[in-house]
């Protein structure tokens, strides 16, 4: 006998994220672009994505007394179980923040007319060590690569239960420090591994609110 779903809809709201990410060791407030992905939240919808620069402190990102229009995520309906998937980025500059704020910007734009134009294709999430859309690959060409992942996790979520939902992150590739130093008299580079790939990598929060018809 076929499983029989209910729609609902799901108000996703992004809470926190926090613990011993690698913001702990930065000296100073950095931007960082956080992606969350909805896999399969209803039949033919194979992913919804969405994302946005955040301002990281020493203890993470913190959103809970930011207005709801800065912590909400999606309205959106889902069908069955669906999978959440979140991805935070290396330090960004401010000229990579103002190039993805309208690369973003764009991609919206583009497919605010049209339910096909927001279907992803399912083969970008078998990787969390890169993001989940291409649009940033060309808007940020200039400046040789779209940004790292050096935070990803994943759940799988079945609709109906209101909270808290919780994220653990972990390193999905070993990240590299490279630094020239001089050796008797001549300059070399010096790779060194700061965070291997599997390491925890904190806890983002989400929030879930459902309505039902």
């Amino acid at each position: 006998m076929a499983v029989q779903y209910r729609r609902d809809t799901v108000e996703l709201e992004l809470k926190r994220i926090y613990g011993g990410g690698l913001w702990k060791q930065a000296r100073k407030a950095v931007d960082r672009l956080v992606s969350v992905s909805l896999v399969w939240p209803r039949p033919l919808v194979a992913e919804r994505v969405a994302a946005r620069p955040h301002q990281f402190d020493r203890d993470g990102l913190n959103l809970e007394d930011r207005d709801w229009s800065e912590r909400i995520l999606f309205k959106e309906n889902v069908e069955g179980p669906f999978g959440i998937v979140v991805q935070v980025s290396e330090t960004l500059t401010a000229q990579q923040v103002a190039k993805i704020t309208g690369a973003l910007g764009a991609a919206v734009l583009q497919a605010a007319g049209s339910e096909a134009a927001r279907l992803a294709a399912g083969p970008l999430l078998t990787s969390l060590a890169r993001f989940p859309f291409t649009q940033l690959a060309g808007e940020l060409s200039g400046f040789g690569k779209t940004p790292r992942v050096v935070a990803s996790g994943r759940t799988t979520v079945i609709p109906g239960t209101p909270g808290p939902i919780d994220v653990d992150l972990t390193v999905p590739g070993d990240v590299v420090r490279v630094r020239r130093v001089r050796t008797g008299g001549r300059a070399r580079t010096r790779r060194e591994i700061i965070h291997r790939q599997g390491e925890p990598a904190g806890t983002v929060r989400l929030e879930a609110t459902y309505y039902r018809g």
